[in-house]
């Protein structure tokens, strides 16, 4: 066989290579690109990853009376959270978290209540929607698409747990306004690819100096009616860890 023939039985091979090193290279960009755009949506939410919180949620369904009621929260990172019911009726009551340890602490009561992390506080309201947990951290991500919402051009992305971390939604959807990096709008979805809740940043101002979201809409598909979480304070703190700790726990030595 002539160098000729050799070289020309050799171009259908070197198209191949070509192609898809043109495939590969586009993809590794966008992959780069989605994780700048989650980091820079996670800023806020790194500012205050330790900080005390004053919040107002309102509970609301077809065919009951709203409720409204507001809690003091400590967060300490994605793994320690404590909040504080200061309605009348319900004061005294404290729901803590520490790793993978929940407790309901209930007034005149000496043991605490071992319960789930993903136990709500109320209505579609849970423990998760104040962790100030960092995406970057527990998903990879890719753009989706790019579209309008809320009247402003998001970058959709579309998250996937990472390999060895253990979120509790193996995939969101996350909507990025383009212009401020800011999150406007995350749908959280079950193995199942359903939708098992959506939540929506309304309102995004500062709070003693810290650029935060400052209205969350939250809509449970498991759970019917509307949450709105209002953020009435928040600032930055050095938090002990025995203020996550139950009481009676804290007392036992060893414990």
């Amino acid at each position: 066989m002539s160098e000729r023939s050799r070289a020309t039985d050799l171009l259908p091979l070197g198209a191949v290579v070509v192609a898809l090193l043109a495939v590969a290279f586009p993809a590794m960009a966008d992959a780069g690109e989605a994780a700048a755009i989650l980091a820079r949506a996670d800023a806020p939410r790194t500012a205050l990853s330790e900080a005390r919180m004053k919040l107002r949620v309102t509970t609301s369904r077809t065919g009951a009376a709203a409720f409204a009621g507001e809690f003091a929260v400590l967060v300490k990172g994605p793994e320690k959270i404590r909040i504080e019911f200061l309605a009348p009726a319900d004061r005294g009551k404290l729901l803590l978290v520490n790793g993978k340890d929940a407790w309901l602490v209930l007034p005149g009561t000496k043991n605490p209540i071992k319960v789930p992390r993903s136990h709500r506080v109320t209505g579609g309201f849970a423990v998760a929607d104040v962790a100030r947990t960092r995406l970057v951290d527990d998903y990879d991500a890719v753009v989706e698409r790019r579209e309008e919402f809320g009247g402003r051009s998001c970058d959709v992305l579309r998250l996937t747990g990472k390999k060895g971390r253990d979120p509790a939604f193996p995939v969101l959807r996350v909507w990025v306004d383009r212009e401020e990096g800011r999150t406007r709008k995350i749908v959280f979805l079950l193995p199942s690819g359903k939708a098992a809740r959506e939540a929506t940043f309304d309102e995004w101002g500062s709070l003693r100096g810290v650029p935060t979201v400052t209205r969350m809409t939250i809509v449970d598909a498991l759970r019917p009616g509307t949450t709105v979480v209002d953020y009435l304070d928040a600032e930055k703190a050095t938090l002990d860890d025995a203020l996550f700790v139950p009481p009676a726990r804290a007392a036992v030595p060893g414990r």
